[in-house]
């Protein structure tokens, strides 16, 4: 099945994407290089349980995933890095691996309910649509 989705810029631009065989991409000419690179790597999978999975890569390389949560009292997602990669800053080297114990566990996904991404939603669109920082979204309500 081959999904394709339109999004119209705030610059009147139209953004095309097209997902087929579980990869996502842009279509047609865009000036938008890196939002291609990134939707390459994007990858729409299941968990062992059957719950929607994408896996992608953030700016460094390190791997991400949005997930469906099991969480049954409301709609819920996991987003975020998947390993913790902990590191300590050691003199005269630099950042460096930081052993734990396999027993210790790091949370390192954000739990969201729908509500929450829809609060976030403006202002993400706002960064996407103007790459302007979030100090200067200005909230239309206040």
């Amino acid at each position: 099945m081959v999904v394709k989705l339109l999004r119209t810029l705030s610059n009147g631009k139209i953004l095309g994407y097209r997902m087929e065989d579980n990869k996502i991409e842009i279509e047609k000419d865009s000036e938008y290089t890196r939002e291609k690179t990134f939707l390459n790597s994007l990858t729409k999978t299941k968990t062992n349980r059957g719950f929607g999975l994408f896996d992608f890569k953030d700016k460094y390389g390190r791997e991400c995933s949005l997930q469906d949560s099991s969480l049954a009292s409301e709609p819920a997602i996991w987003f975020g890095i998947d390993n913790a990669n902990p590191k300590i800053l050691k003199k005269g080297s630099g950042w460096v691996p930081f052993s734990v114990p396999d027993d210790v566990h790091f949370t390192t996904r954000m739990h969201l309910t729908q509500e929450q991404v829809k609060a976030l939603l403006p202002i993400l669109t706002y960064f996407a649509e103007t790459g302007e920082y979030v100090r200067d979204y200005k909230d239309e309500t206040s």
